[in-house]
């Protein structure tokens, strides 16, 4: 990948990244897309003012974004939108207050002025067709088209006007010709575009054989449309897109960090599958085949079958207090942890530390001044990330010999200390495993990976233990699982339960892997979780190199095979549902599901109407006038 395209994909994070926060105001819309993902939502609700106002307080107060979006159903039909966009620019103070919408209300002058005096910010245009019938059909709504386009060109045109941008969700039946509904929208000055790939959800799902399609056989048109955003004048963005159909655009992969956007719109699904088992509406294996978050959901399968079967090594500390306690340490150590991991300064911190153990724990460290091993430890694993740590721990093979372990992150900076001391290292190897970390940000990456990292294995030449990387990457290893760990900051210290977005998080700097679609050859597919995204976005899917015949596919397959006699079960292969694991010690079982906020609106309003068709009086609306 050449600078400038890197230079330009780290511009690009920094904009994804913005701190940002989706704020659903309604679930009423004035259309009825083929593939709507909202449509199972609890429908014609609109969302009473304190309501909103407390989730636009909670993105600022609680979440630190800048930017705020207000989403629907079509958030324009809400009474009080253009209140609504006040209060998040004026009085709390948003960057920028942005909506997407199917465009009909703003084809109307006074309301669009409206919206924009109250500080409306940027529009993104729902554009589905290049034609008034193809637009029309998709949303099924007669003339959507026609006042989308004015509104569209409208706000275009306007000097004082928003950001505008347009996305489209590319399905069956417009795929074919995104390139034209993509030219059509930038002949009236369109620039920015977000392509969303479908996915199944809703009337998505509910019309999949009209919705879904094979990504190959549209390759060429889609990848002219993805390859504008290497003209200056364009920026494309993919959303859901599957990653190993982006191979030599790998710029175009959606930044990882859209987990978080996805899970948190579903957070109370998640809340209760994590607390009470129960299972998330979408959990369907022909759905989770075509899911953007199926991913997520098999990290947190996993996370919930090792905690309820007691399956953890290390509990993740971090830093202790500086007389070498663990204040906030769970006791007994939870899910079977037999571990503590700590960050400290020096060796004679550790001495401070183990004083402070459970009876019988062990230690995992980190430390950032290395020297020899001080006597008297308790079972030691020590974690390598510089030169300096491996000078101090592993030149004199020695001082491994207590029984210590290392485990070695490979960077840019240990992986050439490893060939300059290869013989050092092939003298202590039963010690030693070499770890390839996981990185949130792209930037991490680049600055922390090595470069092709099989190439560094083939130079290294030692079976040396590997943790973190698929086969074709690390040739000549032995392929070995980590130990599995929790940290501390994944549970939520109110309820002792695992933290949604902090389990996001987590998902997406250790367990996100992706594959290319020429993985399909490889004779371990079944059996490997792919690449690293973040490698991935860094070096391209060209590091994807599939075993096909050879000495090393026969010995990885070999491995492999008796490392998972069976391929490892995900949603998408009806893996059964996971049982809700225990809270930490000291805390209680949920006492039930909570309730979604959305869900317990619309169960009011559901009471207010019967309630009048009871002939009851029913108090005065909190919703609004429409929302009666």
């Amino acid at each position: 990948m050449t600078r400038d395209r890197s230079e330009a994909m780290l511009e690009r994070e920094k904009v994804a990244n913005k701190p940002k926060h989706w704020v659903r105001v309604v679930t009423a819309c004035n259309s009825k897309c083929l593939f709507c993902l909202d449509a199972d939502t609890p429908r014609n609700v609109y969302l009473p003012e304190d309501e909103v106002k407390a989730e636009l307080r909670r993105g600022i107060e609680e979440l630190g974004a800048e930017k705020v979006i207000l989403s629907g159903g079509e958030a324009s039909l809400h009474p009080l939108f253009p209140e609504f966009i006040r209060y998040a620019k004026e009085d709390l103070g948003y960057d920028r207050v942005q909506t997407v919408t199917n465009g009909v209300r703003y084809a109307d002058r006074d309301f669009y002025k409206a919206c924009m005096a109250a500080g409306l910010g940027e529009i993104t245009f729902s554009l589905h067709g290049h034609t008034a019938e193809l637009h029309d059909w998709l949303t099924q709504t007669p003339k959507a088209f026609v006042k989308l386009m004015k509104a569209m060109v409208r706000a275009i045109r306007d000097p004082a006007g928003p950001i505008v941008n347009v996305d489209v969700v590319i399905n069956k039946q417009n795929v074919a010709v995104i390139d034209k509904i993509v030219e059509l929208a930038a002949s009236v000055g369109v620039t920015e575009f977000d392509l969303l790939h479908v996915i199944p959800q809703a009337n998505a799902y509910d019309n999949r054989d009209l919705m879904f399609y094979d990504v190959r056989d549209h390759l060429p048109t889609l990848q002219k449309v993805f390859r504008l955003n290497r003209h200056p004048r364009f920026v494309i963005w993919t959303n859901r897109f599957p990653v190993s159909y982006l191979e030599g655009l790998e710029e175009l992969i959606q930044d990882p960090h859209k987990m978080l956007d996805e899970v948190n719109g579903r957070r109370f699904m998640v809340r209760n599958y994590l607390d009470t088992g129960k299972k998330l509406d979408c959990r369907e294996p022909e759905r989770c085949v075509h899911c953007f978050i199926e991913p997520f959901c098999t990290t947190m399968d996993r996370a919930m079958a090792a905690q309820r079967q007691a399956g953890v090594a290390v509990w993740e500390h971090g830093a202790p207090a500086a007389d070498g306690s663990l204040p906030g340490l769970p006791l007994p150590l939870p899910f079977g942890c037999d571990t503590v991991g700590v960050t400290v300064e020096t060796m004679a911190d550790l001495l401070r530390v183990a004083t402070h153990l459970p009876e019988g724990a062990g230690l995992e460290a980190r430390v950032n001044q290395p020297g020899a091993l001080p006597p008297g430890l308790p079972p030691l694993a020590l974690i390598a990330t510089e030169p300096a740590q491996l000078d101090a721990w592993l030149l004199d093979a020695t001082r491994l010999a207590s029984g210590a372990a290392l485990r070695i992150d490979l960077n840019q900076r240990t992986a050439p200390w490893l060939l300059a001391h290869r013989d050092a290292l092939a003298g202590c190897l039963d010690s030693v495993q070499l770890h390839q970390p996981g990185h949130e940000h792209l930037s991490e990456a680049r600055v922390q990976d090595v470069r092709d990292p099989a190439a560094f294995f083939t130079a290294l030449n030692l079976p040396i233990r590997v943790i973190g990387l698929p086969a074709c990457a690390a040739p000549g290893s032995r392929l070995v699982d980590g130990v599995r760990r929790l940290s501390a900051r994944l549970f939520e210290a109110e309820t002792g339960r695992m933290s949604i977005r902090e389990l996001a998080r987590e998902h997406v700097s250790q367990h996100y892997h992706a594959k290319s679609v020429r993985c399909a050859d490889c004779r371990v597919d079944a059996r490997c979780e792919g690449l690293p995204i973040n490698l991935i976005r860094d070096q391209g899917l060209r590091l994807a190199r599939p075993l096909v015949e050879g000495p090393w596919a026969e010995a990885a397959d070999a491995q492999l095979r008796a490392r998972w006699p069976e391929p490892p079960a995900r949603g998408l292969h009806g893996k059964p549902l996971e049982a809700p694991p225990p809270s930490l010690p000291g805390y209680a079982m949920p006492d039930g599901p909570v309730i979604d906020p959305l869900a317990a609106v619309a169960q009011r309003l559901r009471e207010r109407r019967e309630a009048r068709q009871r002939g009851e009086a029913a108090g005065p609306s909190p919703y609004g006038p429409r929302g009666a």
